[in-house]
């Protein structure tokens, strides 16, 4: 078993401000291995920026529902105006190459105590939220490793489902959380982008497998540089102003 604490990010949706400073977060604790759970674009305005900067720090990626609808108009079918907009805006910014590598990232990871994936692992092709009792049973019965990780829904979140006590919800909170030694845990780290849980600090986790346990880290950013980003590219103000709100 791996004794180095993992970070797990998601969702940074083109939001350079609030990647930069989760970096410089990783870079002062000494964290070497990050495991990104997709949604690097849409949203805001460095889709290209946020691409380059996961690439060169070689961190594992899966494909986010934003990642995969770059180029593929069917996809953008599916979305609302406001995230529409910033798939457009990503595919005018990004480089062919950030497009390429975009598109080739697979839909989940697996190592041997622990699954990666975006969303919810019943149904992956419809991008599911966990946001209710019957989509985390659905997704439970998919799942086959003791940890999962997701991102989609930017709110913090841990799930448990052991056979004799049945599903549970586990409050995120400062400090190392211990994680069930038993049944099966689903973690949802949040956004680093566009965290939507009333806390507009970019979120991110990280895991101490050692010692099975996981700590929520909020960090500050410059919230008005990137609402000025947005505001400067001519994307929706909805998606400057709900940065503030953390909603």
């Amino acid at each position: 078993m791996p004794s180095r604490p993992l970070a797990v990010l998601s969702d940074i949706h083109s939001n350079l401000h609030a990647l930069d400073a989760v970096c410089a977060d990783l870079d002062q604790h000494g964290i070497q291995e990050v495991m990104c759970l997709g949604d690097i674009v849409g949203y805001a305005a460095f889709p290209d920026e946020c691409t380059k900067r996961v690439r060169e720090r070689g961190w594992a990626s899966v494909l986010g529902n934003h990642d995969a609808a770059v180029g593929n108009p069917r996809t953008l079918l599916d979305m609302n105006d406001t995230a529409g907009a910033g798939i457009r805006w990503a595919e005018q910014k990004m480089s062919a190459d950030n497009r390429a590598w975009l598109a080739a990232l697979p839909a989940r990871i697996n190592r041997p105590r622990e699954v990666f994936t975006h969303a919810s692992l019943f149904a992956p092709e419809e991008w599911q939220y966990l946001l209710d009792v019957e989509s985390a049973l659905l997704h439970f019965l998919r799942q086959r490793s003791p940890l999962c990780f997701i991102g989609h829904t930017h709110r913090p979140m841990i799930l448990s489902w052991q056979r004799s006590a049945g599903l549970e919800a586990l409050v995120p909170g400062n400090g190392p959380i211990p994680l069930p030694a038993r049944g099966k845990v689903t973690l949802n780290v949040g956004s680093v982008g566009q965290p939507r849980d009333g806390d507009p600090r970019a979120c991110y986790v990280l895991y101490h497998p050692k010692s099975n346990e996981v700590e929520f880290r909020r960090v500050e950013y410059d919230i008005r540089a990137a609402q000025h980003a947005i505001s400067q590219a001519r994307l929706p103000s909805f998606t400057g102003r709900r940065l503030l709100r953390g909603a």
